[in-house]
C-alpha cells in the first residue's frame, strides 16, 4: 500500500509479552465529487477519487462503478492516469470496448444495492488497513444534495430523488457500524448551501 505523506505516520506499539511490533498508522481519503471536495486539504497516506479524478488533486487510485463513465473513457482513456478500482459491469465494458489494457486494475468488485463510488472507495481503504478515513465531497451525508462534478460528464440520474440520499446515508452508517476500529471523519463545507 503506497504512502506519499510520511509526515502523518504514527507508530503504534501493538506488541505484548516484551515483543514490540510496530505498525504504521494509515490515513485514507475518499475524495468524492460533491461541493466539499474543493476544500480538500491534501492530507492522507492513500487518496482514492471517484470516477474521473480532477487535475486539481493528486490521487493514488479512482473508483468507477457506473458504466456511463466507460463511454467517456473509450474516446479518451488518458482521462485517468491512476490505477482503477472497478465494478464487474465496468470491467465488462472495458473488455467490450477493448480498453482494459490501458488501465492498471487494482480490484474488481461486485456491485451492491445503493452503493456509490465513495462507498466502494471506503471499503477498499478498510480492506487495506486504514485506521482513519476522511470523506471529502460526500456532501449527501449532511445535506439534501446530490450535486456532483460527475454530473457535468454524464446525465445525473440521482438528482431530485431523495431515495438516493436516504439509502446512501444508510450505507455509510452500515459501513461505520461494521468497522468500529476505523475512525471516520466526514468533512462538511457549508458555504455552497
Amino acid at each position: 500500500f503506497p504512502s506519499h505523506d510520511t509526515n502523518s505516520w504514527l507508530l503504534t506499539d501493538l506488541g505484548s509479552f516484551g515483543s514490540p511490533f510496530l505498525r504504521i498508522y494509515m490515513l485514507g481519503v475518499v475524495l468524492g465529487n460533491g461541493p466539499s471536495k474543493k476544500m480538500y486539504d491534501r492530507s492522507g497516506d492513500y487518496v482514492i477519487a471517484c470516477n474521473i479524478p480532477s487535475d486539481d488533486f493528486s490521487v493514488d487510485a479512482t473508483v468507477i462503478c457506473d458504466e456511463e463513465i466507460v463511454w467517456i473513457l473509450k474516446n479518451d482513456f488518458t482521462l485517468i492516469d491512476v490505477p482503477v478500482i472497478i465494478s464487474t459491469k465496468v470491467f465488462e465494458k472495458f473488455k467490450e470496448f477493448k480498453i482494459d489494457q490501458h488501465f492498471t486494475i487494482l480490484h474488481v468488485f461486485t456491485p451492491k444495492d445503493w452503493y456509490n463510488a465513495a462507498h466502494y472507495a471506503a471499503e477498499f481503504l478498510i480492506r487495506n488497513q486504514c485506521d482513519e478515513i476522511h470523506l471529502w465531497g460526500c456532501d449527501s451525508i449532511f445535506s439534501n444534495t446530490v450535486s456532483s462534478t460527475t454530473g457535468k460528464l454524464i446525465p445525473q440520474t440521482t438528482a431530485g430523488d431523495d431515495r438516493f440520499i436516504r439509502n446512501w446515508r444508510r450505507v455509510w452508517n452500515e459501513i461505520h457500524v461494521s468497522n468500529p476500529d476505523v475512525h471516520f471523519v466526514a468533512m462538511r463545507y457549508r458555504d455552497w448551501e
